[in-house]
């Protein structure tokens, strides 16, 4: 079932503050015709059993397919992985070789959602960059040790957005006036919102 909108969970710390469970709970009114389908990134799923969930790692495809998370769940993964590990992860559709982030939310253009809300995707700028997970498996021991990509991942999501310009993709930060890369910034198809003006957008 696929309903008009959709939930990208990206690990970036701006998403501590955030509660998840209601978007785990949400009912969507009549026919769930406005549920919340999610799509999840790596480690999101210690959090949130997401709908659909990206393993872009080697690492954390292995946790994925020995933790027996895979049974029951629709995993994505590159055609490397889906390989190493058979009947265990989904081929992603035409194994597009972005970062977790922005093939989570390729997913969810590609399977039709018109209004996408990205949470915890955050671009700052510097010489290293955080995540919910550092220090877990999977991931650096710190947030030093973690490189900062974002360069790469600003211009991947900038890509599908420019793609699917008929979508609205909502990005969902703390604050009114957190912090946006430049790129980004003049895409017509988005925008950015509070978490108080997602609850309430969203229907949580």
């Amino acid at each position: 079932h696929i309903s008009n909108q959709a939930v990208v969970i990206g690990n970036g710390t701006t998403r501590q503050g955030f509660d998840l469970k209601p978007i785990k709970l949400h009912k969507g009114g009549l026919l769930a015709s406005n549920a919340l389908q999610s799509y999840g990134c790596n480690a999101s799923y210690r959090d949130l059993e997401s709908h659909f969930l990206v393993a872009s790692s080697d690492a954390m495809a292995h946790e994925l397919a020995t933790n027996g998370y895979c049974d029951n769940h629709i995993v994505y993964a590159s055609s490397e992985i889906v390989l190493k590990y058979p009947g265990r992860f989904y081929l992603i559709p035409q194994d597009v070789q972005f970062d977790a982030g922005a093939i989570a939310t390729y997913l969810a253009c590609f399977d039709g959602h018109k209004k996408v809300f990205l949470l915890g995707f955050d671009a700052e700028p510097g010489d290293y960059e955080d995540n919910m997970y550092i220090g877990t498996n999977g991931y650096a021991a710190t947030a030093k040790e973690n490189a900062n990509t974002s360069g790469f991942y600003t211009k991947s999501l900038l890509q599908i957005m420019n793609l699917y310009n008929d979508v609205d993709f909502v990005r969902v930060m703390p604050g009114e006036y957190s912090y946006m890369p430049e790129e980004w910034k003049y895409v017509p198809n988005l925008r950015q919102i509070t978490y108080r003006d997602f609850v309430l957008e969203a229907d949580l």
